[in-house]
């Protein structure tokens, strides 16, 4: 670490005895380093990034995500949904901050990044640094997977660099009066009526005809495959029933069962024995798994197979790295068990036949004729209630008109923590309207609703005291978090990013 930590490493090393076991999966998946080791040539600022410095990136992105800096992973686009999209947005707009942040002067020094790493959750016992928790870390869990200290450092800078030039970009946020009195519609209760539209009703009628199947199958061949699927064999090293059930000696006896899966995967490597054996030896459960696909199903559901749901997902995403038969993975953990795990064989997708196929696309056309009928079915109907309350019938009639059951809501605010989800989502389609109008055809887990405000009351004095705090946090953290936005936006875009061969290269 810094010259501060730096100095004490040897020594402190020498006292610790025990590791605490931090799970972080994304230290023991190397994926998305080979993923993004691939792209060739970039560029950024008109000048090469190469495979090194993409490697460390990727590497700075995992080592981020261990200690849980949640906020420079967000602001930065680190936590997307798809985990490729996430950690290439987070690489080129770490980039860019640390440029833009080093053209405003913007540079933490040594001892605030000293003081930041001490402040970590990860480090402290008691609400004090740990020193023996910060070697264990450098010790057992970055330098045998290739990190330094040199790289956490790197992150706490950024950390700092983000949290800099924030200030700066969110400093224009200011609340408008008006902003806070509409917020204010959350916690006033509503009077009004709404009709559903049931997406169920009229699908029992919907048919597909032998015709329409064999041309869907014709159409999208490509399309219908069975699942890729493997088998494969699993040493699980697993904690007793007699296991203590909290606190330092759990943590120890973990700690075991990881150095136990550690020393059979060296052995495992090193020799090219039976893995039920290779369990035997390990005094580790053996099990086969037959089937599995990359969702975690499996056609193994006997009690002897039996793992987690959690578990057998981790070990599906860890079997379809692994390419060939034969391949045996490294430890992998979940929850608190240790796997190995080896692909015995690979059934590869096929296009399915189309007797194999019908009743998937038979039920994929009835939905899709189900959906269409009853977008129909609402639109028309919408139509024609807006069309005549505009010429002045009430809600309760133009209801009445289109065979529609009239509810009520009475006195429920958007919210409202008692009310249920319906009556939530119902009251939260007022926020926006005058007494008397008329929603737009609002979408719903049934199907959809339109609901006319009758009276919005006055709400209830202490709750709004207690959340009015919150309410102007929110509403700043959002206008801050876009002001964020269009500055990495257009910043990104003046660095003249290019990766050849992506979309639009």
């Amino acid at each position: 670490m810094i010259q501060i930590l730096r100095n004490n490493q040897r020594a402190l090393m020498l006292v610790v005895a025990v590791l605490t076991i931090v799970a972080f999966i994304f230290l023991y998946n190397t994926t998305q380093l080979d993923e993004l080791s691939s792209i060739q040539n970039p560029t950024i600022y008109g000048k090469p990034l190469d495979r090194l410095a993409i490697d460390r990136q990727v590497k700075n992105y995992q080592l981020t995500m261990a200690l849980g800096q949640y906020e420079l992973l967000q602001k930065l686009g680190g936590t997307a949904p798809d985990q490729e999209r996430a950690i290439t947005d987070y690489i080129w707009n770490v980039l860019v901050l640390r440029h833009e942040a080093d053209a405003l002067g913007i540079l933490p020094t040594d001892s605030q990044v000293a003081s930041r790493i001490k402040s970590l959750a990860l480090f402290q016992t008691s609400g004090q640094f740990d020193p023996a928790k910060y070697a264990a870390f450098v010790g057992e869990q970055l330098t045998p997977r290739g990190f330094t200290e040199l790289q956490l450092e790197e992150v706490v800078r950024d950390v700092l660099k983000l949290e800099s030039v924030s200030a700066v970009v969110e400093a224009p946020a200011a609340l408008g009066k008006g902003e806070i009195e509409s917020a204010k519609r959350f916690f006033q209760p509503v009077t009004a009526q709404f009709v559903k539209f049931e997406a169920a009703a009229g699908a029992d009628s919907v048919t597909v005809a032998a015709e329409e199947v064999a041309a869907f199958h014709q159409q999208n061949q490509a399309a219908l495959q069975s699942a890729e699927t493997r088998d494969v064999e699993v040493l699980v090293f697993e904690l007793p029933d007699n296991a203590p059930a909290d606190g330092k000696d759990r943590v120890n006896a973990l700690q075991k069962l990881a150095d136990a899966a550690s020393e059979a995967a060296s052995k495992i490597a090193s020799t090219a024995g039976s893995l039920e054996q290779a369990a035997a030896n390990a005094g580790a459960r053996f099990l086969k798994l037959a089937g599995l696909e990359r969702s975690g199903d499996s056609d193994s559901d006997d009690a002897e197979n039996s793992i987690d749901s959690t578990a057998t997902a981790d070990l599906a995403s860890a079997a379809f790295l692994l390419e060939r038969a034969g391949a045996t993975s490294d430890v992998i953990q979940s929850g608190e068990a240790f796997y190995i795990l080896r692909v015995s064989s690979i059934s590869p997708a096929r296009p399915l036949t189309l007797d194999e196929a019908r009743e998937r696309i038979e039920e994929q056309i009835k939905a899709q004729k189900a959906q269409q009928a009853f977008q129909a079915r609402a639109t028309s109907a919408f139509a024609a209630m807006q069309s005549a309350v505009q010429s002045g019938k009430s809600f309760a009639e133009a209801a009445a008109a289109q065979n529609l059951k009239i509810e009520t809501l009475s006195g429920v605010a958007p919210s409202s923590e008692k009310a249920g989800p319906e009556e939530r989502q119902v009251a939260a389609a007022t926020l926006f309207l005058q007494d008397g109008e008329l929603s737009p055809l609002e979408r719903a887990s049934w199907g959809a609703f339109v609901v006319a405000l009758q009276s919005r009351g006055e709400p209830d004095a202490k709750t709004l005291a207690d959340r009015e705090e919150a309410i102007r946090e929110g509403i700043l953290r959002n206008k801050r978090d876009l002001l964020f936005m269009e500055w990495i936006r257009a910043n990104r875009e003046a660095a003249r990013i290019t990766v050849p061969g992506a979309p639009g290269q």
